[in-house]
């Protein structure tokens, strides 16, 4: 009588298909970590950029506060010494300054007060982003 042994391959080696799913596997980890890792630092860029343009639109607002009233009306001025004061980065950001006065609105009333809108943009990734603050003057 004969004997028969069974006979069983030795799976030492990779096949085919095992190396197309460990490749596909780590392209499909290593594109979602560097989506992530680049959504991230797109965000904390914009974060920094919107943080540095409000903190030029605080120093134009101080600096509005320690003017008179009478020295804001001719704007377009009073912009060109607020960029040079506080070293405004005019290659990086538009500076926009605008006066509406109350009697322009309500023409009976006295020319006591003024809004002056502040607004900040620039460009990011393609996209124009805009900050803008209303700054009340009143005349003392």
């Amino acid at each position: 009588m004969k004997i028969i042994k069974p006979k069983l391959r030795s799976e030492k080696a990779a096949t085919g298909l095992d190396i197309t799913t460990g490749a596909l596997v780590f392209v499909l980890f290593t594109t979602l970590i560097f989506t992530l890792y680049l959504q991230i630092f797109k965000q904390s860029s914009i974060v920094k950029i919107h943080q540095d343009a409000l903190g030029y639109i605080i120093q134009i607002c101080e600096n509005i506060d320690m003017e008179s009233y009478e020295t804001t009306e001719n704007i377009e001025q009073y912009k060109d010494n607020i960029i040079d004061e506080i070293n405004f980065p005019i290659d990086r950001y538009n500076l926009d300054l605008s006066v509406e006065k109350y009697t322009d609105i309500h023409p009976e009333a006295q020319d006591i007060v003024k809004r002056i809108k502040v607004s900040v943009s620039y460009v990011f990734d393609g996209e124009e982003r805009k900050i803008e603050i209303n700054k009340i003057k009143v005349k003392e």
